[in-house]
């Protein structure tokens, strides 16, 4: 597979961990505040599978194209706050698409 096609894999595997996250947040505050748990199994379950597959994807990527340590590094804390992966597109992996 080209690196091109596998860092924009990566950029909308970050959207869409970011869209999880945010949906995460109303199903916890569904949880905590209204006593509905319906959704929170089947939501936190699709948030895990992407904050995983974006992990994996920026090792994956960021090795391919010799990131330097620091940018693999912010990339994947950008995974732990809400829409971090958002900012992390913005700033690192947009200037690598050619």
């Amino acid at each position: 597979m080209n690196i091109q096609t596998l860092l924009k894999v990566l950029r909308t595997i970050a959207i869409l961990e970011a869209i999880s996250w945010i949906a995460l947040l109303v199903a916890m505050y569904y949880k905590w505040v209204l006593g509905d748990t319906t959704h929170m199994n089947l939501i936190g379950r699709i948030h895990g599978f992407m904050f995983i597959g974006f992990v994996i994807m920026v090792l994956l990527v960021g090795f391919m194209m010799k990131w330097r340590k620091r940018e693999i590094a912010w990339s994947l804390f950008s995974s732990l706050p809400p829409c971090g992966t958002i900012v992390a597109d913005m700033v690192i992996f947009k200037k690598y698409v050619k």
